[in-house]
């Protein structure tokens, strides 16, 4: 999993923090995440270092969503708590897409 594009390209605020969190990602295993997304408001201080974080929508709105959006959480937790995002609140997208055969787990992130 990783951003991909040409040189020129420059990722957003919020692809850095869904790509940081990617890297530890973590689903629960034994559970259909089919189309699952969940949409978090991610705050960071002026030195770049995680002061809150609240979930804004998540769906399936069933038991798989929620624990897609808690594990999605947890991984921004984790491995973005500290970014290049200075004195803002970024919108990160979490995107669940079910792997082809024989291809790897594909988590997207917008």
């Amino acid at each position: 999993m990783g951003i991909s594009g040409s040189a020129a390209y420059a990722a957003t605020d919020s692809e850095v923090v869904a790509e940081m969190a990617s890297q530890c990602w973590k689903l629960p295993e034994g559970i259909d995440y089919q189309k699952a997304v969940a949409v978090f408001e991610v705050k960071y201080d002026r030195e770049g270092k995680l002061t809150d974080i609240a979930t804004v929508e998540y769906r399936p709105v069933r038991k798989a969503g929620q624990l897609f959006a808690i594990s999605a959480m947890e991984a921004i937790q984790e491995c973005a708590n500290e970014t290049r995002v200075r004195s803002r609140t970024v919108r990160v997208v979490m995107n669940y897409s079910a792997a082809k055969s024989n291809d790897p787990l594909n988590m997207k992130r917008r």
